[in-house]
């Protein structure tokens, strides 16, 4: 079955990272991990001068759903210093000096036999969601009554990412295995992988895995952006919609990296330590997908691509996809959990941002069916009540509107500062 979509058929540039297939930089001699982030508290169960064991528990994320922050090397906690994080701040870290030893802290993953041992076993690996979310995997699975489709969200929808459809590709077996145990973990009789017509090698492949078993499928969905709204998905698997999450419909979504870090977790033992990640744009010289401990230096990285293309001038760092992630200032930047790829893409500085014509092709492709340029002229003149008419809290932060935007209006930045407006007012007037 294929789906129809509002949205746009963009460029891709995924060529650009095919070419080798996922490289494995598995020896840093540093790895690093915040100690603290705005809105985030963090329970540190090691100090400087502590040795870690890999895989072992080193901090514990609080809030209302805990989980621990495992340490992706052995080795020693050496000191705390300030780098980038993804979200484009600067904040402190512990700097881990690898030993190159790989000892591994005891996990007892595979002992789990039921339900809760099962959620335990994820939670206590750190598992979260890998495809930029963030949110504690295991918190999906809680709910006791049965859900109804487990489905994998392989869209990869951004241009240039690669990392997801090569782990595909690469672990097919594995990911279809994570999937049957994430299905039975929730009592959920069927499996759906949602995932781009263009992915000929990828479907091909999933398709060989799963045989005759008449619980699983493949959604095809059209090679349109934003075709990895959750929404969208879960709305033309379920033909179902729902308010805020889509248990309430009874499905539970994954990224592809997630449900391999489950399959790890439950048939290896392994903690949240490596993760696969694209390196690449019209910048970087040889780009790449690496397997990497969580915590790597981003220009280590780059080094092993050949490093910055000769002619670099003025260019983009983005931390996450194009349309979604975060240009940072510098490149003295971490591989967080929730990163899936670096772009380093020159800038065109012929491009000048003029005023707004009014020509409505943000609201003619906007996913969520919102008027941009209304909002924009709300926030300008900060009419919360406008805002809240508008439903900007719907906008699903995709990147379309300043995509289209033919007077290269950042109507994006515009969206992410009304719905922080409105956000903000409501908190007030409670």
């Amino acid at each position: 079955m294929k789906s129809r979509i509002k949205g746009r058929h963009l460029n891709g540039f995924k060529d650009m990272s095919l070419g080798s297939g996922i490289i494995e930089y598995l020896n840093p001699e540093f790895v690093y991990f915040p100690i603290q982030l705005d809105g985030s508290n963090f329970t540190l169960l090691k100090k400087v001068g502590d040795d870690v064991l890999e895989g072992e528990p080193i901090m514990i994320k609080e809030g209302r759903f805990q989980y621990p922050i495992c340490s992706s090397v052995s080795g020693t906690i050496t000191q705390v210093k300030k780098m980038w994080h993804s979200s484009g701040k600067m904040v402190e870290m512990w700097e881990i000096q690898n030993d190159f030893k790989n000892n591994l802290y005891h996990n007892d993953f595979k002992s789990a036999t039921n339900r809760d041992s099962y959620i335990e076993s994820i939670k206590q690996a750190g598992i979260i969601g890998l495809g930029g979310a963030g949110f504690p995997t295991y918190v999906k699975y809680l709910p006791t009554d049965s859900a109804k489709v487990v489905i994998i969200n392989a869209a990869e929808c951004e241009p240039y990412i690669t990392c997801d459809y090569l782990s595909i590709i690469e672990r097919t077996s594995d990911l279809i295995k994570g999937l049957k145990l994430i299905m039975s973990i929730n009592n959920a009789p069927k499996g759906v992988i949602a995932i781009k017509e263009s992915k000929i090698q990828a479907i091909e492949a999933l398709l060989n895995a799963i045989g005759d078993d008449s619980s699983l499928s493949v959604y095809e969905l059209k090679d349109t952006y934003p075709a990895g709204w959750e929404k969208y998905i879960v709305e033309h698997i379920t033909k179902s919609t729902y308010v805020s999450l889509p248990r309430e419909v009874g499905a539970i979504v994954n990224n592809v990296q997630t449900v391999l870090a489950v399959y790890d977790a439950l048939s290896n033992n392994l903690s949240l330590t490596t993760r696969v990640v694209t390196i690449t744009g019209d910048g970087i010289k040889e780009p790449k997908n690496f397997r990497v401990k969580i915590g790597t230096k981003v220009l280590d990285l780059i080094e092993k691509c050949n490093g910055y293309v000769d002619d670099l001038e003025d260019a983009y760092l983005i931390a996450g996809g194009p349309m979604t992630g975060h240009a940072i200032l510098f490149d003295d930047l971490v591989i967080t959990s929730t990163v899936g790829s670096i772009i380093v893409k020159k800038k065109n500085t012929k491009v000048k941002s003029l005023n707004c014509i009014g020509c409505g092709k943000c609201a003619e492709k906007c996913p969520a069916f919102l008027t941009p340029t209304s909002i924009r002229q709300a926030f300008l003149s900060k009419n919360v009540d406008e805002l809240r008419d508008l439903r900007v809290n719907k906008c699903v932060q995709c990147g379309l509107c300043s995509y289209v935007c033919p007077s290269r209006v950042e109507m994006t930045d515009y969206m992410f500062k009304a719905k922080d407006m409105l956000a903000k007012a409501t908190v007030l007037k409670k």
